[in-house]
């Protein structure tokens, strides 16, 4: 934080503009990311499952959480909170970025695009790791340019503070911050770099980067091993090789939507005017500007460019990073191309940041406020709104149960989401009537076929809750197809999603 009295009120501006992503914090139902980490967190309080969400790779989407869970504060409302809060801190963090280049304008404009940003809004309104790891890359480019500035061993302890924040807000990815200090040796003018090669310097640089270091040695070590003992790897590494190796390339099949596209899941948040506006202003900053410039460009465009070109399915989320710094870059290549105007430099400048602002600011508005009717890419229309995976259906759902006159004891979901789903809208007495079908009326984790056909066969009657387009798919999964013939199953409520492309239904199971 900057100790200039000067900053304190464009700051709580932007903290002020940063809250409104409480407004209307749970008017999207929980989808199914968010009702695994649900899961995880009701699973370290229930059973002392610490590592779960270590293994998934994302720690901080349950660890935080857990106190105000454990005091009786409702967990959906926890966790959306949480990251509610990291955008607020995303957007001081890039106002100090944007103010070590190019000033006080510059920086408070680039937090207000920040704020204001459809892909911030909206993954701060959804209990998803990316804001996290978003907001502490900030702060590992904050304290890159702060280190070559001063070479301190507070500026070096920060940057590994950051560098580490950033690996476990999101493993893997989040290791992809620790090439920020060789990018920008590369780009710096040879005599710059000599100064940071010096033995004091480069002393301090290896303290910096040695918790990251050992995080990352601890993780391939223990993901060998598990590899070794045939588990699947952890730490989120199954789905980074699924991503990057091309083994999800049949999920947008799957969902019946168009691939992905670069191109296209820009111009649906950011719009075409902005999009093309804050292009203009990175070739502005790169042929205008000095190497620090270049070098945070670099930072956004190589990850943007990698996930955009090279992987052959990805999800519109895995963006938000690389966007803080092209928006500071932007900002500061048309604060360069504007201060050459002169007599119309403050006009100018004033027209293309309202510009950028109105388009964004709509956007986000329609998706705090109106979310169904705000644009979204195929892929994440059918995540949120309108899949099997949706959270639309399960305040419907809650309601049928609380008002059923004969809800059974038991009532199962056969994959590791849809309870936590529909617990997020039930009493807390009912927590313990609904559980996945894969955990055992005393909690344990049932591994075999025959295990968790027996826990249904016990409670039957049982209703199960799931999207019927997925239903066969999970039976055989959770009960084997040859055990199927030893229950029966009759549909008694259906809930409708977004567009009825999929819905929500409750079976009875009762033996045959």
């Amino acid at each position: 934080m900057s100790s200039d009295r000067r900053d304190l009120v464009p700051l709580a501006a932007l903290l002020l503009l940063g809250s409104v992503a409480f407004v209307h914090l749970l008017a999207l139902p929980a989808f199914e990311d968010e009702g695994s980490q649900l899961r995880w967190i009701s699973r370290i309080i229930e059973a002392g499952e610490w590592r779960q969400p270590l293994n998934e790779g994302k720690p901080l989407e349950a660890w935080p959480m857990v106190p105000w869970v454990w005091l009786g504060l409702p967990a959906l409302t926890v966790t959306r909170v949480m990251h509610v809060l990291a955008g607020m801190i995303g957007a001081v963090l890039t106002y100090q970025l944007a103010f070590a280049l190019a000033g006080r304008w510059a920086a408070f404009a680039s937090g207000v695009l920040f704020a204001l940003c459809p892909f911030v809004v909206y993954l701060q309104r959804f209990a998803l790791s990316d804001i996290f790891m978003c907001a502490a890359g900030i702060w590992v480019l904050v304290s890159v340019m702060r280190f070559i500035e001063s070479r301190s061993w507070s500026q070096a302890a920060a940057l590994g503070s950051g560098m580490a924040l950033s690996a476990v807000c999101k493993l893997p990815v989040g290791f992809f911050f620790v090439i920020a200090v060789p990018v920008a040796m590369l780009m710096m003018p040879g005599h710059e770099r000599s100064q940071l090669l010096r033995r004091p310097v480069l002393s301090k640089l290896a303290a910096a980067y040695l918790p990251v270091v050992v995080m990352a040695l601890a993780v391939t070590l223990v993901a060998l091993i598990r590899v070794q003992q045939g588990k699947s790897a952890g730490f989120g590494l199954t789905d980074l090789v699924g991503i990057s190796m091309g083994r999800y390339s049949d999920i947008a099949a799957s969902m019946g939507v168009a691939p992905v596209s670069l191109i296209n899941e820009l111009t649906t948040q950011l719009t075409w005017p902005v999009t093309i506006i804050g292009s203009a202003g990175l070739v502005a900053a790169v042929f205008l500007n000095g190497w620090r410039q270049r070098w945070l460009i670099a930072m956004g465009l190589l990850p943007l460019l990698g996930i955009g070109f090279f992987a052959t399915f990805w999800y519109p989320r895995y963006l938000l990073f690389t966007l803080p710094p092209l928006i500071v870059g932007a900002v500061c290549g048309w604060s360069t191309l504007t201060r050459r105007l002169r007599r119309w430099r403050r006009a100018v400048r004033c027209a293309v940041f309202a510009l950028c602002a109105g388009f964004m600011g709509h956007q986000s508005a329609l998706i705090i406020f109106k979310p169904v009717a705000a644009r979204w890419s195929p892929v994440d229309r059918f995540q949120y709104f309108e899949g099997w995976g949706s959270g639309y259906g399960y305040p419907e759902a809650a309601k049928f149960l609380v008002t059923a006159a004969h809800a059974p004891p038991d009532i199962f979901a056969l994959d590791g989401h849809s309870a936590y789903q529909l617990r997020s809208y039930l009493p807390a007495q009912w927590g313990a009537r609904i559980r996945p079908i894969f955990y055992g009326p005393d909690g344990r984790m049932l591994g075999s076929e025959a295990a968790r056909l027996a826990n249904l066969l016990g409670a039957t009657p049982a209703w199960i809750v799931i999207s019927p387009q997925l239903l066969q798919v999970y039976l055989d999964s959770s009960f084997g197809p040859g055990n199927l013939a030893q229950f029966s199953l009759r549909q008694i409520a259906s809930f409708d999603k977004p567009a009825s492309r999929s819905q929500l239904a409750i079976y009875e199971a009762t033996p045959r």
